[in-house]
């Protein structure tokens, strides 16, 4: 009896040795796998690619009483984890990063890649309704078609918790142009952001803008809304809605309704978009801000087109702030060199009258080394 007794102890212990030695083996094929490049078709069989909002749900179906992720699941599954981070799209326009799986649930449009080709740049098109989703697109009725009928266009934005500020990218923005200055027939209007900031209501050619929008002590819905005249018009637009959270590397300063991170880059005032006839909009006063790079400080203003009013040097309120200087008149072309004495932002400021058909500007910056 003890002999049996032994032997069947040793075959128990060799049996989980080589349950050990297995396991160890698919551990290290795990590893090998992870640190080598594979083929799409391989990572699809060998493993499973989920954004951070999937890996929330995996935890909540994989979870023993314990709370602990399920040891079943490894090591025979590698999980790829990635932030729904903003991304560009192939096709131009920007969206968010999501699995391929999570943006086809979603209903999302996919265009290239991200996350070093883990996710997919995905968005999601609306013509009203509420907008909760990351990258989501606020588009006309018959997008990518045109729009010509009379009425208004409005969507809800239900931000996630955490979120301070909401970014709309116009990747397409072209409605009814203004009158002498005025959005008398077509308008887009913000509304719901916080107590006092002053959001300019657009109309015209707006294509490739942005607008930061501060939310963070918002307690009205936010709502983006276009309301379109009888005036006879081929209407698009296309907005990106992106929502940037607190410690998020995207936020712009607060109160900066356009922000600009890159060393260079082009901007414009508004309406001053490709196929318009620029006029500067009435009753203006909005901040450009630039951020900080490292060894980088002035910042080169370089217009091919200026025009606040051939009014000289008399600016009123029509002008282009930088530092404590005002700028305003008429060139077709323009230098100015902003000083970085602190934090460089430019103040774009325009009075309730254009009759004169004043353009307003574009032209490209450049930061200059320190």
């Amino acid at each position: 009896t003890a002999t049996r007794d032994t032997s069947s102890h040793i075959r128990g212990n060799t049996y989980i040795i080589m349950m050990l030695r297995r396991s160890l083996l698919m551990v290290v094929l795990a590893a090998v796998a992870w640190a080598s490049p594979v083929s799409e078709t391989e990572h699809e069989e060998s493993s499973k690619i989920v954004s951070n909002t999937e890996v929330e749900a995996l935890d909540q179906k994989s979870t023993d009483r314990e709370g602990k992720l399920l040891p079943s699941l490894f090591p025979l599954v590698q999980i790829v984890t990635f932030e729904n981070a903003p991304c560009k799209r192939d096709d131009g326009g920007s969206g968010v990063c999501y699995s391929q799986s999570e943006c086809e649930q979603l209903g999302g449009d996919v265009s290239g890649t991200c996350a070093k080709g883990f996710g997919v740049c995905c968005s999601l098109h609306v013509t009203s309704s509420t907008i909760i989703t990351n990258g989501t697109y606020f588009v006309n009725p018959g997008y990518p078609g045109s729009y010509s009928n009379p009425g208004m266009r409005m969507v809800e934005i239900k931000p996630p918790a955490g979120t301070c500020q909401i970014l709309l990218n116009f990747d397409m923005f072209s409605i009814a142009p203004p009158v002498d200055g005025d959005c008398s027939n077509d308008t887009f209007v913000v509304s719901g952001a916080n107590s006092g900031l002053d959001i300019p209501v657009l109309c015209g050619e707006n294509g490739g803008q942005h607008m930061y929008i501060d939310i963070d002590s918002s307690e009205d819905p936010i709502k983006l809304i276009v309301t379109t005249s009888a005036l006879n018009f081929a209407r698009t637009w296309k907005i990106g809605v992106i929502f940037i959270g607190e410690n998020d590397p995207c936020k712009a300063p607060n109160r900066c309704l356009q922000y600009h991170k890159e060393t260079t880059g082009k901007f414009m005032s508004f309406n001053y978009g490709a196929g318009s006839i620029p006029q500067l909009l009435n009753d203006y006063c909005y901040s450009i801000c630039f951020g900080y790079v490292q060894n980088y400080c002035d910042i080169g203003l370089n217009f091919d087109r200026f025009d606040f009013g051939n009014i000289n040097g008399n600016c009123g309120d029509d002008f282009l702030g930088v530092n404590h200087d005002k700028f305003c008149g008429d060139f077709n072309e323009l230098s100015i060199q902003a000083n970085a004495t602190g934090p460089i932002s430019l103040l774009v400021c325009s009075d309730v009258d254009n009759s004169n058909q004043e353009e307003g500007f574009s032209g490209d910056y450049t930061m200059m080394g320190c």
